[in-house]
């Protein structure tokens, strides 16, 4: 059992369970999933019609259709359609430099989903190449994007007692608590997201692909855990420096997981 006896005094952060409630997805990607599910349902009774035939070549061309599909539509809904994940695993890990901090991980998941299509779609452009030259272009893309996102897998948030440190698909960034300006809930190309503003700074980290990015940027689907906790903890943290020491050690977590944000 932790004691919080003999830490300084909270200031409080009123908490909102469901910050994303407004959210709505784009009815054009609800539109893409349900038609890929659809489209891998009618390919798979095509697949297994060429069996009945005893069109193996033809059965064959099906089942890698209805993979690439199902992952397709794995990936929309888990992405843009039913984003938002539940639980609280987190842990004390090092980041970067090796500064210990309350460590969010990333979605098992949606690795999953996004490396297996991405993966899918290379083989079979691939596999395609001598009878359709161009797919060579495409299988590039795609295999770069997959070899990407498995070099910088698992992705993290972590908030460590000197700032925040986001590792993404794509940037990895390191904010100090000074430079933050705010913390906010809010929503990004349909996908809802958790925004960290903040100002220029000496110690600010930034390691990207692309342009530098205006601000942190934490995509709620990639987290493994419930995102309204998440914030919560993000924001009760911005507002009590005083108990950011805690952010090295378990006492964060037990905080985090019991939701003690009233306790000393």
């Amino acid at each position: 059992m932790t004691l919080y006896f003999d830490l300084p005094r909270t200031t409080p952060v009123s908490a909102d369970p469901s910050p994303w409630r407004d959210y709505e997805p784009s009815p054009r990607l609800v539109h893409a999933a349900v038609g890929s599910g659809l489209l891998s349902i009618l390919v798979l009774a095509a697949g297994v019609w060429s069996l009945i035939l005893r069109d193996p070549g033809a059965a064959l061309a099906c089942g890698v259709a209805v993979l690439i599909l199902g992952h397709l539509f794995g990936l929309l809904l888990n992405l843009w359609v039913h984003p938002h994940n539940t639980g609280d695993r987190m842990r004390i890990a090092g980041i970067d430099d090796g500064s210990p901090g309350l460590t969010f991980r990333y979605s098992g998941r949606l690795y999953y989903w996004y490396a297996g299509f991405l993966t899918l779609l290379t083989l079979a452009q691939v596999a395609l190449i001598v009878s359709a030259p161009l797919l060579a272009a495409g299988s590039l893309v795609t295999g770069a994007a997959l070899f990407v996102l498995l070099r910088h897998a698992p992705g993290r948030l972590a908030l460590t007692p000197d700032g925040i440190y986001h590792h993404g698909v794509w940037t990895q960034q390191f904010i100090p608590w000074d430079a933050v300006t705010s913390i906010a809930a809010g929503e990004h190309a349909h996908i809802p997201i958790i925004g960290v503003p903040a100002v220029p700074s000496p110690e600010t980290r930034t390691r990207t692909l692309f342009r530098a990015p205006a601000q942190m940027t934490i995509q709620v689907p990639w987290l493994a855990v419930d995102p309204a906790l998440v914030l919560q903890a993000m924001r009760w943290y911005y507002a009590n420096p005083t108990h950011r020491f805690e952010l090295s050690y378990q006492i964060a977590v037990d905080r985090t997981r019991q939701r003690a944000w009233h306790l000393h």
